[in-house]
């Protein structure tokens, strides 16, 4: 009989101290996160880029921003005094428009075509000097995209898991396959934009969260900026 109290006792301590046990509930692991540089997209991210995990920026049409949020990126980075790795998928990415200093922690792998960018890709995640990896397939034609095979994110996120980087993508629709996040770009910038000064710009940038794995399946679409 004393055998079976004490199995009680320690029943009730049990559920006393652990409730989430005694539901049945688990309780889920902290995501660390890196800041993106875009307070928006971060308090989207619920507090930025997941830190081993791929996060999909999905930016279609002209004046979206994507451009804007790397840039910020790549000022953050440089701000933490580390480097960035941005995979340009068609060379379009203007050198010119960023600062000197900030361009320094910058390594830009220029790519003629999707293709390249994966391999380029995958030899970047396999490196561990860059916490921070920005795949830049915007403009890219569907035609490229869409002979990738789905398979590579699979291996991409061993890489990732393993070396805890953060990945961001930038797509000109949905396309990432097994995304931890997915948000929008709904900004529509002017020609005015290009007078601003970057914090300005970067303030008028809109998302929607599309998908996140933090929550229980896919949400419906949450709006920030």
């Amino acid at each position: 009989m004393r055998a079976t109290n004490n199995i009680v006792e320690l029943r009730q301590l049990l559920a006393e101290r652990f409730p989430h046990l005694r539901q049945g509930v688990a309780v889920p692991a902290a995501v660390e996160t890196r800041s993106s540089g875009v307070p928006e997209l971060d308090a989207v991210l619920g507090g930025g880029l997941p830190r081993g995990e791929f996060t999909e920026l999905v930016a279609d049409g002209d004046g979206s921003g994507s451009t804007q949020v790397i840039h910020a990126c790549l000022r953050q980075v440089a701000s933490d005094g580390q480097f960035l790795a941005l995979v340009d998928g068609s060379d379009s990415f203007d050198a010119s428009a960023v600062d000197p200093v900030v361009l320094s922690r910058l390594l830009w792998v220029r790519c003629a075509d999707a293709s390249e960018a994966f391999k380029a890709t995958d030899l970047l995640l396999r490196d561990r000097n860059f916490p921070l990896v920005v795949l830049d397939l915007k403009l890219n034609p569907a035609t490229q995209l869409r002979k990738i095979s789905g398979s590579v994110w699979h291996r991409y996120g061993r890489l990732i898991e393993q070396n805890r980087a953060t990945v961001l993508v930038v797509t000109p629709f949905q396309f990432v396959s097994g995304a931890a996040c997915r948000v929008r770009l709904e900004s529509r910038l002017g020609l005015d934009a290009l007078s601003k000064s970057p914090g300005s710009v970067v303030s008028e940038l809109r998302f929607t969260l599309l998908r996140s794995t933090a929550l229980a399946g896919d949400e419906p679409a949450v709006q920030a900026g």
